[in-house]
């Protein structure tokens, strides 16, 4: 009898163990204490961009999400997430989001282990309050590499801790840092050399030119990053404003950069992404750029004007670094393959792999672009 006891206890002891391991705390972005009794198996995003993040940590993360707000993914990317995972179509689709009020209440009803909210919520007491009362755990959490923090990938790395996926989001690190060190210590070993102006033109549409960004913030201080200088961060005080035409001309920047997507199509601006070939995403960069205003700069005249698929400045912005790094100095990066870096991805870490024309430039030796024979 008394061996039994010490068994009993033995388990007791062992069962309580497991329980702690189990257990997950971490602290998000805005300073709160998120703690789950186990890895999230029950998620919601309120940015459905976060799932290009977490299947690069999650090997089925559609399985996870019970629901999200998909607004920003295209009909092109989400056909090619749901030919990797028919699971994709299962996931509640959330009415409501930044401009149309946060759906509490239907999040409330699914019962998730975790609901992950962009930084805009952070200080919307009305949304995490009313999550806390009724005993859902919310996180605060970005996804998005942040070039410039001193843990770029701090966001997905909380979101590995929470969901279980520590090992995976490591080797991802291992991954993204090591292509940073290589152009971080490649203009270091140039030296102060000229950053070369260029010229970001955000969501390149048909109309006048130009809409642009602001220091230190998003894809414009990916082109600080990458050696350049983004004029736009020169005159425009917040995340993004317009340039003028006497500005832009002015400047005459040695580098032009549009960004854009499916969702430019009605509009007649840069089209290019997910299940696009090179040669539409060409046809559409040369449009942009006979535009008046653009059409006059040096950057377009050297053939030195690219286009970009805005979404790729989320979780995969690496990519786009690569991208920026080898058109800003292609005589210090030109061996960066911005593609290579895709494919491994794709290969190593996405659990929905997406294939299409992401970035385009105008062939440096003729009218016709880059892409088209």
């Amino acid at each position: 009898m008394q061996f039994r006891h010490v068994v009993a206890a033995a388990l007791l002891v062992c069962s309580a163990a497991s329980f702690a391991a189990a257990e997950v705390r971490v602290t998000d972005q805005a300073g709160r204490v998120v703690t789950l009794e186990e890895p999230a198996q029950r998620i919601v995003l309120s940015e459905g961009s976060d799932m290009i993040g977490l299947a690069l940590i999650d090997p089925k993360p559609a399985a996870k999400v019970i629901a999200w707000n998909p607004t920003r993914i295209d009909a092109e990317t989400m056909a090619a997430f749901r030919s990797t995972d028919p699971a994709i179509d299962d996931i509640h689709v959330l009415q409501g989001g930044w401009l149309g009020g946060f759906p509490v209440e239907q999040i409330i009803a699914l019962k998730p282990d975790l609901v992950l909210l962009h930084p805009y919520y952070a200080g919307d007491a009305s949304v995490i309050g009313k999550l806390e009362a009724a005993g859902v755990t919310a996180a605060i959490i970005d996804i998005t590499p942040q070039i410039r923090a001193s843990d770029p990938l701090q966001g997905l790395k909380l979101l590995a801790e929470l969901t279980g996926n520590r090992d995976q989001a490591h080797r991802f690190a291992a991954f993204y840092h090591g292509h940073v060190e290589r152009i971080r210590s490649r203009l270091a070993q140039a030296g102060p050399a000229v950053r070369p102006r260029v010229l970001l033109e955000a969501h390149t549409g048909k109309d006048a030119c130009c809409a642009s960004t602001g220091r230190g913030v998003g894809i414009g201080d990916l082109i600080e990053f990458a050696g350049g200088h983004n004029i736009g961060s020169d005159v425009i005080p917040g995340t993004i404003g317009e340039l003028s035409a006497e500005y832009v001309l002015k400047a005459d920047p040695d580098v032009y950069i549009g960004t854009g997507g499916a969702y430019l199509e009605a509009r007649g601006g840069l089209v290019l992404g997910t299940g696009r070939s090179q040669e539409q995403a060409a046809e559409t960069l040369l449009a942009v750029t006979r535009r008046p205003i653009v059409s006059q700069l040096r950057a377009v005249a050297d053939k030195r004007a690219h286009g970009i698929w805005m979404p790729l400045t989320g979780a995969l912005n690496i990519v786009v670094i690569d991208a920026f790094a080898r058109w800003i100095h292609p005589e210090l990066f030109g061996d960066i393959d911005p593609a290579s870096t895709l494919r491994e991805i794709n290969r190593r870490f996405s659990a929905l792999p997406i294939d299409g024309a992401y970035w385009v430039s105008l062939h440096p030796r003729g009218d016709r672009p880059e892409g088209v024979k």
